[in-house]
């Protein structure tokens, strides 16, 4: 899937889906936001990647490999994530931490 990490737009539409998703923990867990939110962009790049195929004899062959790609790339941005939240665990979270 193509990535626009350097475009301003890209960034602001990332927030955007982040700010909504905050807003859904009003009335709901921030697990079951998660969890909405990973199916939502299943769903959408599921979406996205057949329109993207010549045909659905193409998608099917070509299964395998997306899966494995998106899961790769997911993987790849999740764990940059939470090496974020590790390395700034007493900035994003005001509590004291219980041990190291």
């Amino acid at each position: 899937m193509p990535s626009a990490n350097n475009d301003s737009n890209y960034w602001e539409m990332v927030s955007q889906f982040i700010e909504q998703a905050n807003a859904h923990t009003e009335e709901r867990t921030p697990g079951e936001v998660a969890s909405a939110l990973l199916n939502a962009a299943a769903r959408y790049s599921a979406f996205y990647l057949a329109g993207s195929s010549e045909s659905r004899k193409d998608l099917k062959e070509d299964k395998d490999v997306l899966v494995q790609d998106v899961s790769r790339e997911f993987k790849k941005r999740f764990a940059e994530e939470l090496e974020d939240y590790i390395e700034n665990y007493k900035v994003y979270f005001e509590h004291e931490e219980a041990s190291e």
